[in-house]
């Protein structure tokens, strides 16, 4: 395995990179031949920092499955519960493995994120720099009129609409951690452009749960009550309390899907084709693999878009800053010919 043991085990704080390495370690363990107990004392053995895998091992002694010990990770619900379904209808290994490269995929594209960004933020620091240095000594020395006061008005809408995004973010995000798991769903796959990776990564979250229930042989009923034992709030959870409900009022699932924001549309075309059974698990586990492939897509889509749009935002700080300071001085020229 081609793994950093020193990386992997010296941070305390659980990093999205390493929640994917630890996911991925342990499904090589596993699709290597190793025990659960097995693959776990290994890392407990190579842990001697953070103790993760020793808290995850004394919770596998006392009788905990392997998916239920995880939450030492610290893993989002949705993917926690979906770890517990893998487990219980015996595809663990595949659950980790996936649920580990899509972790893996967005720390990278967050890691390269940050670096587009430092050198188009650097630029436009320069260019902020350069504003108020022309304010203070080039616009006086010039005697240009109203000079000063358009470059101290362009600076101040700068300043504002900097406050107002990060204020914004700030505020965003805070109401997002009070909200529960669905409504914290809701939210993120409705923003512009990055809700769509949001919406193919959960949808493959849900799309594997229901595949690898419904090949076990479980009917609606029982996956909803299976669900409804995971954490309050989460999205199986809602799901399940939602179907159960409105099922058992009369209405239709067709309709229940359709009307279903987290659901694939392509979910009700198979269903009004007549599938079921282990044909339907298997076309779900299908299109759980197509999501999964979509989100990745998506990732890379959103990261090839973040330099142009900073540069065309450079460029127009540039052509205004240009315009501040050429116009007034073809001015004088025009008026001294």
């Amino acid at each position: 395995m081609k793994i950093s043991i020193k990386s992997l085990f010296s941070d305390k704080k659980i990093k999205t990179s390493q929640q994917a390495e630890y996911l991925l370690v342990i499904s090589k363990l596993l699709k290597n031949g190793f025990s659960l107990s097995q693959s776990i004392n290994c890392l407990r053995l190579l842990d001697e920092g953070n103790k993760i895998f020793e808290n995850i091992n004394r919770d596998l002694q006392s009788g905990a499955m392997i998916s239920q010990s995880l939450h030492h990770l610290q893993l989002p619900a949705v993917i926690f519960n979906q770890l517990v379904i893998a487990q219980e209808h015996g595809n663990i290994a595949q659950a980790l493995e996936q649920t580990g490269q899509l972790l893996q995929s967005q720390a990278k594209q967050k890691a390269k994120l940050q670096e587009l960004l430092a050198y188009p933020c650097f630029i436009l620091a320069f260019l902020l720099t350069m504003l108020v240095g022309m304010k203070i000594y080039i616009i006086p020395q010039l005697e240009i009129a109203n000079g000063g006061k358009n470059i101290d008005l362009f600076l101040q809408i700068l300043l504002i609409l900097l406050v107002i995004i990060i204020v914004w973010g700030l505020i965003f995000s805070c109401n997002l951690r009070k909200k529960a798991e669905y409504q914290r769903a809701l939210t993120l796959v409705k923003l512009p452009t990055i809700g769509k990776i949001y919406l193919s990564f959960f949808q493959f979250l849900i799309l594997q749960g229901l595949g690898m229930q419904l090949g076990s042989g479980m009917n609606l009923f029982d996956i909803c009550e299976s669900n409804n034992r995971f954490q309050k709030g989460s999205i199986q959870v809602y799901l399940a309390n939602k179907f159960v409900r409105n099922l058992t009022a009369g209405k239709s699932l067709l309709d229940l899907i359709d009307k279903e924001p987290l659901l694939p549309k392509q979910l009700k075309v198979l269903l009004q084709a007549g599938e079921s059974g282990p044909q339907l698990a298997a076309d779900l586990l299908l299109m759980s693999e197509l999501k999964f492939d979509e989100t990745q897509r998506n990732l890379k889509k959103l990261l090839n878009l973040v330099q142009p749009i900073l540069f065309g935002i450079i460029a127009v700080v540039v052509v205004v800053t240009y315009l501040m300071v050429l116009l007034p001085i073809y001015g004088m020229m025009k008026g001294m010919s």
